[in-house]
């Protein structure tokens, strides 16, 4: 869940707390690119140039015009179509970093193959879930639990 504004602010407060060493959570080291939302492109520049920086490939899932940056891939119109024909031109696994529009067009339709999930443990007052139940939930079984601090980071494979 994030804030009703999309930000993220206060889980990264949080990741900064309670996860030594949790950048392998934050940026998977087994990913060699990342789709983002355009919101979340636009919310965080710091962190595209960071990862620009680090050689990971970024694409952008966006509906309207926007500027980006060299490099950056954008796609839009059927997401989990897009993003198979992107993957095949990339050939590398893609950490989904978006928010619950994002997710939730790839998970219902069982087009992610690994669901790694961080819980935070802290009340926001109110937010976007990441799931929308009224969607289909994604076809996954849990795998691995690990606690860190007070957060508690799932991963879920595709059945």
């Amino acid at each position: 869940m994030c804030a009703i504004n999309g930000s993220i602010s206060l889980l990264q407060q949080y990741y900064q707390e309670f996860i030594p060493a949790g950048t392998e959570l934050i940026y998977p080291s087994d990913c060699g690119a990342v789709l983002l939302g355009r919101k979340t492109y636009e919310q965080y520049p710091k962190e595209v140039e960071s990862l620009l920086k680090r050689g990971q490939k970024l694409i952008v899932a966006s509906r309207q015009n926007m500027e980006a940056l060299s490099g950056v891939i954008r796609i839009k119109g059927d997401l989990p179509l897009a993003l198979k024909k992107v993957q095949a031109q990339l050939k590398c696994n893609i950490w989904i970093a978006g928010g619950p529009s994002i997710i939730n067009q790839l998970t219902s339709v069982n087009s992610v193959d690994e669901i790694r999930l961080t819980t935070v443990p802290v009340q926001l007052g109110g937010g976007k879930p990441l799931f929308d139940t009224d969607l289909k939930a994604p076809n996954v079984s849990l795998t691995e639990v690990q606690q860190y601090g007070g957060l508690t980071h799932s991963v879920w494979q595709k059945k």
